[in-house]
């Protein structure tokens, strides 16, 4: 019998036919080159018995897979990417992905009914770069949860239902993306990110932010972009964002800011910062001081009546500035914006007069040189504005002769 079976092997062999029966394509899905199988919207409540075990990549989105158990996907060890979005998923059980040591990307996300991910889910996970949890329900998540991913490159937990930070990112070392967006996080503790120190993009956007310690970035030496719009902030204190000095974009639309002095003091390769739809009335005139490298600046829908003389004077770089749905005080306060709009590509677009001079009895408009045409000599003083700073002499900080506090620093 045993050579018989032999030449039965090698004829196959020689005509290319599989022996593996389950390298069959599933009937209810599509199969392509690449060892790649889509599976999705297909109407699966379970793993189709058939699919290969030389299966690189397996699409099973959108279908209603209930749970998984720790021998769903045991053979399966060839597999780099998995979808399992959209399905009815109410249970990962421990160690679901062990056999996966190759798997590069997993997607779990819009599984409205996962609540809660046991500390060993991931467990085998260890070259995983990309894991989506995004639109799911999950208000906690144990801190060893990711201390099986010491690959993780990108972590998606956007709109879920967590109140506050996890201790969970402090294993994550090698994280560059992650997205928070959608929460119910209320502050940002100091230590909250504090190992996150490859972090290049990180989203806070959409949640109920409104404390943020100092120190809570310090350890982001890397990052390059936060988003911390839609939130309720209303301070910025000096310190927040000390530590990243790489930023260049930085997201803080839609807070209930007020007022802006020296935050931003440190962000020396800051390019695109946003403080649109905030409630803005003052901006100290070294608020952007040092910001050499500033490209796009968004101060639209806010308070302002007017802009301290010296607030632009800094930015050699700035292109693109946006005032629209301000009410803007059209005076003499406003002919050194007029001549620097002259000098810097003409009139600036979305600028509206809310308040006219009293020289000017037309209808509201952009504003114009006719309306500055009777300003002689330096411009009047904002009584809204921060007072203008002294000559500074050395290393000492800026002063005014009307109050007691100091503003910015001269130095970075």
């Amino acid at each position: 019998m045993f050579f018989p079976a032999v030449f039965l092997l090698t004829c196959a062999a020689e005509a290319g036919l599989s022996l593996n029966i389950s390298a069959s394509c599933p009937s209810m899905c599509q199969c392509a080159p690449g060892e790649t199988i889509h599976c999705n919207r297909t109407g699966l409540r379970a793993l189709p018995g058939e699919i290969a075990t030389s299966t690189i990549s397996l699409n099973l989105s959108n279908n209603h897979l209930r749970g998984l158990s720790t021998n769903t996907f045991r053979n399966l060890t060839s597999l780099h990417s998995l979808w399992l979005d959209g399905n009815n998923l109410t249970f990962l059980s421990p160690g679901t992905f062990h056999a996966l040591s190759q798997l590069r990307e997993l997607h779990l996300s819009r599984n409205s009914r996962l609540t809660y991910l046991h500390a060993n889910t991931f467990r085998g996970l260890l070259n995983l770069i990309s894991l989506d949890l995004s639109h799911c329900n999950i208000f906690e998540i144990h801190p060893l949860l990711f201390s099986h991913l010491p690959s993780l490159e990108r972590l998606d937990l956007a709109s879920n239902n967590m109140r506050y930070i996890p201790q969970a990112f402090r294993n994550l070392s090698s994280l560059t993306k992650l997205s928070l967006e959608g929460n119910h996080i209320e502050a940002i503790g100091r230590d909250s990110l504090k190992d996150l120190e490859s972090l290049y993009e990180l989203n806070l956007r959409k949640n109920r932010i409104w404390i943020i310690q100092n120190g809570a970035f310090t350890k982001l030496l890397r990052l390059g972009m936060l988003n911390l719009g839609h939130n309720f902030i209303a301070d910025l204190p000096n310190q927040l964002f000390d530590g990243l000095i790489q930023l260049k974009t930085m997201h803080l639309e839609a807070n209930r800011i007020t007022a802006v002095t020296c935050t931003f003091r440190h962000l020396l390769n800051l390019r695109n910062l946003y403080l649109n739809n905030n409630q803005i009335s003052s901006i100290s005139d070294s608020a952007f001081l040092y910001l050499n490298k500033l490209h796009f600046l968004h101060l639209s829908k806010n308070n302002l009546s007017s802009l301290p003389s010296r607030l632009l004077a800094e930015l050699p770089k700035l292109k693109y500035i946006f005032l629209s749905h301000n009410p803007w005080k059209c005076d003499c306060r406003m002919l050194w914006f007029w001549r620097w709009a002259s000098t810097h590509g003409g009139a600036i677009q979305g600028l509206r007069c809310a308040f006219l001079s009293p020289h000017n009895t037309t209808a509201p408009h952009g504003l114009r040189s006719g309306d500055l045409t009777h300003c002689t000599g330096p411009p009047e003083l904002d009584l809204k504005a921060p007072p203008a700073p002294a000559p500074v002499t050395g290393r000492d900080t800026f002063h005014c002769s009307s109050c007691s506090k100091p503003l910015c620093p001269t130095w970075p």
